[in-house]
Order: structure tokens, then C-alpha cells, then sequence
């Protein structure tokens, strides 16, 4: 199980990464995290064995911080995604329309009740 879980976080990581490389050709990509080490390396491995001409570039911090600087950035930002953050958060970040939507590939088969009308672009397992 454990195995499936890291699986399918690296195929969603791998995927938001990709989205945002695909505006301009971008081959580096900044991250936000408040993840531990770790857990970063680990799928950080495995996006660069996929993906080795893109380089990312980690900011690893507190949420709050992440947050605190998301906010400042806001007109300006910086991060490519935003990873491993508070669910909190992320209601606060999309309470300033800092979200963009995400449908992936097979929404169709989610049914309605469990979707986000607003579609942000927000979980993990």
C-alpha cells in the first residue's frame, strides 16, 4: 500500500511540476515546502530520474513562513508550486485568489459530491 500511495504522490508531483514548466519552456522550477528533508529527497529522486534537464529549486520553510511569504509575493510571485503546506493555509491562499484550478486526468469518474466547485489546485495523500 505503502508502495501505491508513493507511486501515485510522484505521478501528481510529477504532474504539477510539468504544468509548471509548460508556460515559456521553463526548465528550472521553484517549490515552496514545508516538508521535512526527507520526504523532499525522496520524490525529488524520483522526479530527476524522470526529469533531469529541470532543475528545482527547493525553498524549504515553516508554513507560516511559506505563507507569510506567498502573501508578500503575491503580485510578484515566485513559487512555481506551493508543496507540503497547511491545509489552513491554503484556505488562505485561496481566499486571496492565489490558486489556480486543476482538473486532472480523470475527474469525469469523480463523482460531483466529492469535487471543489472552484476546482483549486490543493491535496495529498
Amino acid at each position: 500500500m505503502k508502495r501505491w500511495i508513493t507511486l501515485v504522490l510522484t505521478i501528481m508531483m510529477s504532474m504539477s511540476f510539468l504544468a509548471a514548466c509548460s508556460s515559456g519552456g521553463q526548465k528550472e522550477i521553484t517549490i515552496y515546502t514545508a516538508l521535512e528533508d526527507d520526504i523532499i529527497e525522496s520524490y525529488t529522486a524520483s522526479f530527476k530520474e524522470k526529469h533531469p534537464d529541470i532543475k528545482l529549486n527547493m525553498v524549504r520553510d515553516s508554513t507560516g513562513v511559506i505563507t507569510a511569504k506567498l502573501l508578500a509575493e503575491k503580485d510578484n510571485p515566485v513559487a512555481d508550486v506551493v508543496w507540503g503546506v497547511a491545509a489552513t493555509s491554503l484556505l488562505v491562499l485561496d481566499q486571496n485568489h492565489m490558486l489556480e484550478g486543476y482538473d486532472p486526468q480523470g475527474i469525469d469518474r469523480i463523482q460531483d459530491q466529492f469535487k471543489d466547485t472552484n476546482s483549486p489546485a490543493k491535496g495529498e495523500a
